[in-house]
């Protein structure tokens, strides 16, 4: 099937009027870069589901309260702490107020946006990729007890870009700093079967109670729920474990806080698997984790489950093949983030029709696959995916990191695949919300919502162009 195909709409419906103008007035735009922003940011955007809440709150807003706390951060790593013991703990000798820092130079609040997000990130000898993943250990000091004013703060940005839905990964360390400590009395030695030592494993760690941990996590999450002002935004959760730690029991026992505590709260409508997919102890126990989410599936079969799959280039392979097929055909993976390698994979006919059959959505970041992985237009498998018509979701993954936002996002996916028209930037906009792991009575109401929502849109782009576009626009 052609790209061109592709992007046709399905509906054997008549398009409407408004569509038709609204169309027209797209095509007469896309290579006018300010038309075509205020156009993508006006544009109902429906759900940006595969975004990192830690990195979707700007350096300003952690700077805010840090300084506002008298937080201490590290002049040279430019690392946070809440407090002088947090810094000792650290074995941090070099830790000073905040304030101090900020008051010594009127450079010092630019230099800390810079290590706290990609501005200027170009400036430097660091990788981007390097650069992107030690921003988070910077600042995420200033995340914990301040989740509901900066949750808040997140919505608001969505709302302010007609983003209806947001579908975002959080954890509640100081509880997965608990749940790690129930596994020091146990040995993680699997033998033959990996199952069976999953099996024991699972069995300690209830023997342990996690389940008491678990009721804790979803408290704590239901009440920032509670207390949040989501400006008009439905926010959810998903749950995380860290795939990155070398205990490999802490890595469980993480993901089985994540799978509990989706069964007990109706905001954490699922499961992901977060830090560097290319980093070697990812890849090391990559089987092991895919092991780790089977067993928990079938377990926890209501839980929905997005796994980072993919997010790696001939770089940063080092050696891993199938991640992508892997996470589908072993772990059950229902979305897919990132994709990015599909087409350096040696099945990847077989795995885009796996994607397509089972209907598994890839999440699509371009921005953070420009920077992270060093991609552009002709390297990206973006066009790829819409041939195969495998589902196409487009999103922010850490906006605030990327000092950027979802309406970036639909401008790239124009400026990568050029004759990407109005009717499929539309589909990928309703796929958001299709693919997205709430439940179906609330979906639908959020379809209904969205399509209402385009109908105004097209509505005011034919009034307002109506002159511009001339009578055949309506015809």
């Amino acid at each position: 099937m052609t790209l061109i195909t592709a992007c046709k709409t399905t509906s054997t419906e008549t398009i409407s009027d408004r569509q038709k103008a609204t169309e027209k007035y797209f095509n007469q735009i896309k290579a006018q870069p300010q038309l075509l922003r205020e156009f993508l940011w006006a544009m109902p955007k429906g759900g940006d589901i595969h975004h990192h809440a830690l990195g979707a709150v700007w350096a300003e807003d952690y700077l805010d309260i840090a300084s506002e706390k008298s937080f201490l951060i590290n002049p040279q790593t430019f690392r946070l702490y809440a407090t002088a013991t947090v810094a000792a703990s650290h074995k941090d000798t070099l830790a000073i107020d905040i304030n101090e820092y900020l008051n010594a130079s009127p450079e010092h609040k630019g230099l800390i946006i810079d290590n706290w997000s990609m501005r200027n990130h170009d400036k430097k000898s660091v990788k981007g990729r390097d650069h992107f993943f030690s921003t988070f250990q910077k600042f995420e000091e200033a995340m914990s007890g301040n989740e509901i004013t900066l949750l808040s703060k997140v919505c608001e940005a969505a709302a302010a870009e007609n983003i209806q839905y947001l579908e975002t990964m959080m954890g509640v360390p100081s509880i997965m700093k608990q749940v790690a400590d129930l596994t020091v009395d146990k040995g993680w030695k699997p033998g033959i079967s990996i199952k069976d030592h999953l099996e024991d494993w699972y069995a300690y760690l209830e023997h342990q109670q996690i389940d008491t941990w678990a009721d804790y996590n979803a408290e704590i999450m239901d009440h920032w729920m509670e207390n949040i002002d989501n400006h008009g935004v439905q926010l959810s959760f998903q749950a995380v474990g860290m795939r990155v730690i070398p205990d490999q029991a802490i890595v469980f026992s993480h993901l089985v806080l994540a799978f509990k505590t989706a069964m007990l709260s109706k905001n954490v409508v699922g499961v992901n698997f977060v830090a560097p997919e290319d980093d070697p102890i990812a890849i090391e126990n990559y089987m092991t984790h895919m092991a780790m989410f089977r067993f928990l599936k079938s377990r926890f079969p209501q839980v929905r489950l997005s796994l980072h799959a993919g997010e790696l280039n001939e770089s940063t392979q080092n050696g891993a093949v199938e991640h992508i097929y892997q996470a589908i055909s072993i772990a059950h993976a229902q979305r897919i983030g990132h994709g990015f390698d599909i087409l350096q994979q040696d099945n990847w006919p077989k795995t885009m029709q796996l994607l397509k059959s089972k209907g598994i959505a890839v999440e699509i970041n371009l921005e953070t696959n420009k920077v992270i992985l060093e991609s552009d237009s002709s390297r990206h498998p973006l066009k790829a995916y819409l041939a195969a018509d495998v589902p196409v979701c487009i999103s922010s993954d850490d906006p605030a990191i990327l000092r950027s936002n979802l309406t970036n996002q639909y401008v790239m996916a124009i400026q990568y695949i050029p004759n990407l028209g109005y009717s499929m930037i539309k589909d990928l906009v309703y796929n958001s919300i299709k693919y997205s792991f709430l439940e179906s009575s609330r979906k639908e109401e959020l379809l209904s919502e969205l399509k209402e929502a385009f109908d105004k849109f097209e509505f005011q782009i034919m009034t307002k162009n109506k002159g511009a576009l001339g009578p055949q626009a309506l015809l």
